[in-house]
This record gives C-alpha cells, structure tokens and sequence, in this order.
C-alpha cells in the first residue's frame, strides 16, 4: 500500500472518529469511539512510517518514527504522540472501566492533534 494509500485510508478513519465523539449517549458508544481511535492511531503511524520511508528513512517502532516526524517538520513535539501510543497500547491489552473512562477524556486531544497533522501530510 502506498503513501498516499494509507494517507486516504488515515483521513476516512478520522473523519469517522470525529463524527462519533459528540454522538456518545452511553457507555457502549464510548467503547466505539475508543477502538475508533484505536484503528485511527494505527493509521496515524503507519502513514507516517510510508512518509518517512519515501524520505529514505526507514524505521519501524512508532516512537522512532514520531521522532523522525518532528525532526521533518510534521510534528511540533513527539511527546504527545508518546502519549497518545500509550493509551493505544492499553486501550488494546486490557479493559479496565476506570483506564477506558481516561483514554475516552484525552481523545478530543488526539483529534486536534492529529488536525494540522493531516493538514501537514496533505501539502507537505
């Protein structure tokens, strides 16, 4: 799949994301919304991994290629995308109510993040 592949496939997942969160009535829209950002976030790095890798860098571990995006201009601070990786990672290896409830709090920051990013990605 190519750059521009998976750069398409990243804006469809957003938009769906982003149409989800004001529409969240119960505790089972909230589960979507956060396996939305689940399969959203792994868009996110994976297209930047396809960008990196047509800039001659090859990397495969998300944090590096967050590094390498801010070091190409597309990231202002890798730090929250650190963050972000995290609640991925445990949003997809447990369930716990309380850590759900958090990761549902911090993904309106993931959508104005990722924002100008996709702006970013589009005109590079």
């Amino acid at each position: 799949m190519t750059y521009q592949d998976k750069l398409t496939e990243l804006k469809m997942a957003f938009l769906r994301l982003k149409e989800a969160l004001p529409m969240v009535k119960d505790q089972l829209d909230k589960d979507g919304v956060i396996q939305r950002f689940e399969f959203t976030f792994e868009l996110v790095w994976k297209t930047l991994r396809e960008f990196c890798a047509e800039k001659g860098k090859t990397e495969n571990n998300p944090k590096d290629i967050f590094r390498l995006c801010a070091d190409f201009g597309l990231l202002e601070d890798p730090q929250p995308w650190f963050d972000f990786l995290k609640n991925r990672n445990l949003a997809s290896h447990l369930y716990d109510e309380e850590v759900a409830e958090r990761i549902f709090t911090e993904i309106p920051a993931f959508v104005s993040a990722l924002e100008p990013l996709l702006a970013k990605l589009e005109n590079p």
